[in-house]
C-alpha cells in the first residue's frame, strides 16, 4: 500500500493535544502500522510532531535522551503538559453555565455541551445534557413547552428544538403573501366609480366634523354663568346682570368693561360705630364702596357693619 501523506505538525492555537493525538492514530491505522511495537510509533511521532513538540518532549524526559524514553512515558508526559486534566468542579461549572449562542443550531449546541462534559465524570451523561438543553436554548417558546412535558428522553427534547428550529427558518424565508391585483379593466371601468367613492369619504369626513364640533360646543361650559350644561338649561337665562344691568347672564362672566361708578376709588365713605364692651368703647373704621342704584342705602349698610362689630 502506498504511503500517504505526512501529518501535519501539532498547532496549539487550531486544535486541541487530544484532538492532534487522535490524528496521529488514524494516521497510523491508515498506514496499517497499528501492529507495530511501541519503539516504532516513537520514532514515527518525533518525526511527524514538529519541532516545537519535539523540544517540548526532550524537556519533559530529560535527563533520559527522548529516543530512549518509553512510548508510553512520552504520551502521558505531553498530555499533562499540553492538556492537563482540569478540575472536576471546574469543568461541571463550565458544562452548567454554557447556555445556547446566539444563532448556534440546537445540533452544534448538543455538540458543544458533550465537549463541555468531557471532564465532568457526570454518572448519567444524557439525563445531564437533557437538563442542559432545556435551560439553556434560547427560545423562550420551545423551552415552556419542553417544561410542560412530564416526561422525556435526550432524543425527543433535541427532536422538538430541532423541529421548532426548522419552522422558525421557513417561516423566514417563506415570502409574504402578496395582495391579491386588482384586473386592469375593471380599475379603467371604475375609475369615476372610486372618483364619486372618495367624494363621498371627503363629505362624510367633513360630516363626522362637524358633528364633533357641535357635540363638543354644547358639552362646552355656559356662558351665562360658566357652569357645566348648556345654554338652554341655564337656570340665570333671566338674570340681570350687576355689572353691566344686562339681562342673560351674571357678573361673574361679565364681558364688558367696569365703568367709573362701579369701580372702587381712593375717596371712600368712612363709617364710625362704637361698641361698648365693659367700660371702654371702640371705633372701627370700615371702608365703603362709592354707591350707586344697584347697592343697598347707606343706612342699612351701616347698620349691618354695627353689628359686624358688636359681635
Amino acid at each position: 500500500m502506498a504511503s500517504l501523506m505526512p501529518l501535519l505538525p501539532f498547532a496549539p492555537a487550531s486544535e486541541s493535544w487530544d484532538s492532534y493525538l487522535t490524528r496521529f492514530d488514524c494516521y497510523v491505522q491508515a498506514n496499517e502500522l497499528t501492529e507495530v511495537s511501541g519503539e516504532h510509533k516513537r520514532g514515527l511521532f518525533l518525526c511527524l510532531c514538529g519541532p516545537e513538540v519535539f523540544e517540548t518532549a526532550r524537556a519533559l524526559v530529560a535527563p533520559l535522551a527522548v529516543q530512549a524514553a518509553l512510548w508510553d512515558t512520552i504520551q502521558e508526559k505531553l498530555r499533562n503538559h499540553y492538556a492537563p486534566k482540569p478540575s472536576k468542579i471546574a469543568a461541571r461549572h463550565a458544562f452548567y453555565h454554557q447556555n445556547q449562542a446566539e444563532g448556534e443550531s440546537i445540533n452544534n449546541y448538543t455538540a458543544t455541551l458533550r465537549q463541555a462534559a468531557m471532564h465532568c465524570e457526570l454518572r448519567d451523561l444524557d439525563d445531564a445534557l437533557m437538563d442542559r438543553i432545556v435551560c439553556g436554548v434560547r427560545d423562550i417558546r420551545l423551552q415552556r413547552r419542553l417544561l410542560a412535558k412530564p416526561d422525556f428522553t435526550l432524543q425527543k427534547a433535541t427532536e422538538a428544538a430541532a423541529a421548532s428550529e426548522t419552522q422558525k427558518i421557513r417561516k423566514a424565508s417563506s415570502p409574504r403573501l402578496a395582495r391579491k391585483p386588482v384586473p386592469v379593466h375593471h380599475k379603467e371601468a371604475s375609475r369615476d366609480e372610486a372618483s364619486s367613492s372618495e367624494d363621498d369619504d371627503v363629505h362624510q369626513t367633513k360630516r363626522e366634523r362637524g358633528e364633533f364640533q357641535q357635540k363638543s360646543k354644547d358639552q362646552s361650559e355656559c356662558a351665562g354663568c360658566e357652569g357645566n350644561h348648556s345654554r338652554a338649561k341655564c337656570r340665570f337665562r333671566d338674570a340681570i346682570c350687576r355689572k353691566c344691568s344686562r339681562r342673560g347672564h351674571i357678573a361673574k362672566v361679565c364681558r364688558s368693561a367696569p365703568s367709573d361708578t362701579h369701580t372702587p376709588t381712593d375717596s371712600q365713605v368712612q363709617v364710625f360705630t362704637s361698641v361698648r364692651q365693659g367700660k371702654l368703647f371702640r371705633s372701627h373704621q370700615l371702608p365703603l364702596p362709592v354707591w350707586n342704584h344697584n347697592w343697598p342705602n347707606r343706612l342699612a349698610y351701616a347698620m349691618q357693619a354695627e353689628r359686624r362689630c358688636a359681635h
